[in-house]
């Protein structure tokens, strides 16, 4: 999936920082702003994960692929003849099962009263399709939370891959790219067994890091004034299927009480410097770009305000390592990784590092 951000070509960076800075004894890992989980997925192996983001889209994804550790069997579907259910809903004459509702359809593709072509019709009529055909299964009791997350992360996956925009959902193309027309496929997701129990959150990062504890911290938060909620909104409304009311050319959804104060200058120092000071995890590792709001300066006093200022370390990473193709102004910018150690004071009496199972109020 494409993803502002994303950081999958800078893995074998964080994983070498890790690596270098760490004992090899540690057990819990936290990517705190986890976005499609690439980060989180890639060192599932090695770790018992925490993952977390405020967009109910990637918490599905997560739910799906991180906190989940195998693929689904569907008992239930098969006691009513569905054994394969992502071939069900792919394949499945539309009239000749559930209800459907048109909500993609109708706003977000020619099809609809409205013009927008975020999609096409028939690939529409797909997604509004597989989409109540999930919640119907849940709501009568044939797929539990496993499979639902399971099916929901594989119709968003697939979302991408035929629909007409540029990079992000905060504008569709004005005439059709080639990939829109491909026929609508699920994704069948892979799923890794690390024998632990894993948990992905759908909060506010700065209230979720009261309440958890861990070795490592990954914090990969946005880095400039693009908010990521109203460039994911479509896929947000299919993870939601909320009928929100929808507004603009773009056909956005209300996104207020998701902003991120990371988005904010002159808000991103004090919920940095709030998360950081709230972190009880041993190991903090950032990410962040040149681009971005807060300075490397501003970012190491904070770090060395909490952290063993011994430990503290910067690395540069040009964006041509990960960038196939760069602009002459992107070639001046770069990411950064910080680490530090943090000392977590020792409570008297042991108790084991929290595993909130609950969903944590945003």
């Amino acid at each position: 999936m494409r993803y502002i951000g994303g950081k999958t070509q800078l893995l074998g960076d964080i994983e070498t920082v890790i690596n270098s800075n760490t004992t090899g004894r540690e057990k819990v890992f936290c990517d705190i702003f986890s976005g499609t989980g690439s980060v989180a997925r890639h060192f599932k192996p090695r770790y018992e994960m925490i993952s977390n983001d405020i967009l109910h889209f990637s918490y599905v994804i997560q739910k799906a692929t991180v906190e989940n550790n195998c693929v689904p069997k569907f008992h239930g579907l098969s006691k009513i003849g569905i054994t394969d259910p992502v071939k069900f809903l792919e394949e499945t004459d539309m009239t000749a099962s559930v209800q459907a509702s048109t909500f993609v359809s109708d706003n977000y593709s020619p099809s609809g009263s409205c013009t927008r072509m975020y999609i096409s019709n028939d690939n529409a009529i797909r997604v509004d399709f597989i989409r109540s055909s999930i919640e119907s299964w849940k709501q009568s009791g044939h797929i539990d939370e496993t499979e639902y997350y399971y099916l929901l992360a594989a119709l968003i996956e697939g979302v991408p891959f035929v629909s007409n925009i540029a990079g992000t959902y905060g504008a569709y193309l004005k005439k059709w790219d080639k990939r829109a027309f491909k026929k609508f496929e699920m994704a069948r997701i892979e799923i890794l067994d690390n024998g632990f129990e894993n948990c992905s959150f759908n909060a506010d990062s700065n209230n979720l890091i009261r309440e958890i504890e861990g070795d490592i911290l990954y914090v990969d938060p946005p880095y400039n004034s693009r908010q990521y909620a109203p460039n994911y909104h479509f896929l947000e409304t299919i993870s939601r299927y909320d009928n929100p009311e929808i507004r603009g050319v773009t056909g956005m959804r209300p996104y207020h009480d998701i902003k991120s104060s990371f988005c904010v200058k002159s808000e991103v120092m004090g919920v940095f410097e709030d998360l950081i000071a709230k972190a009880k995890f041993t190991n903090i590792l950032i990410s962040y770009s040149t681009d971005g709001l807060m300075t490397p300066s501003q970012i190491e006093t904070v770090l060395k305000r909490y952290g063993d200022g011994r430990s503290y370390k910067k690395y540069d990473i040009p964006y041509r390592k990960y960038k196939s193709k760069l602009s002459d102004k992107a070639s001046d910018l770069r990411e950064y990784l910080f680490y530090i150690r943090k000392e977590i004071p020792k409570p008297l009496i042991f108790n084991a590092p929290k595993r909130v199972k609950q969903k944590i109020s945003i």
